[in-house]
């Protein structure tokens, strides 16, 4: 009885791995991604205007607290424009006027794309927070997409997010 226990959850944490690991389309795009080490869930959705839509994952695997001992919630936000005439270039700095941050790495990603290592201090709370971020544009659909955590606890997360960022695709 127990080997049968045994394959059963060997088989079902095999299932969880597969569905954490498979291709996450993002709405009215030809874009998708992935979470390959699973631990992300879907919180929202939020219709800007009729071009512009946000989604927002958040990292759910296990809680995360800083060296304060404070709980961090680490997360993804996916910027949509759609109907988008600039380059990734002109919705960098449009996007980055209206968050400024610190660059501290910038580079190309994939064929056209742009990304950045980033930095900046919340007003509110007044803690730092570190960032990958990349823009893409197929046609006129233009995209941001930000994965972010405290800088106390960026370390540990710096490969996830490179991870994530390296399973998107435009078909």
């Amino acid at each position: 009885m127990k080997s049968i226990k045994s394959i059963i959850f060997v088989v079902l944490l095999a299932a969880a791995s597969l569905v954490s690991a498979q291709a996450i389309k993002i709405p009215d795009t030809k874009m998708s991604f992935s979470f390959p080490n699973g631990g992300w869930k879907y919180l929202e959705t939020k219709k800007v205007n009729n071009n512009v839509t946000v989604y927002l994952y958040s990292y759910s695997k296990q809680t995360v607290t800083d060296k304060k001992g404070e709980t961090v919630i680490p997360f993804m936000r996916i910027y949509v424009h759609k109907n988008y005439n600039g380059s990734v270039f002109d919705l960098a700095f449009k996007r980055f006027s209206a968050q400024p941050f610190q660059s501290l790495d910038e580079y190309t990603f994939q064929k056209d794309g742009l990304g950045y290592w980033g930095a900046y201090t919340d007003d509110k709370d007044g803690k730092d927070y570190l960032f990958q971020m990349v823009y893409l544009k197929d046609r006129t659909t233009a995209i941001e997409i930000r994965l972010e955590t405290a800088r106390d606890t960026y370390d540990d997360f710096e490969k996830e997010f490179k991870a994530i960022l390296n399973t998107i695709k435009i078909q």
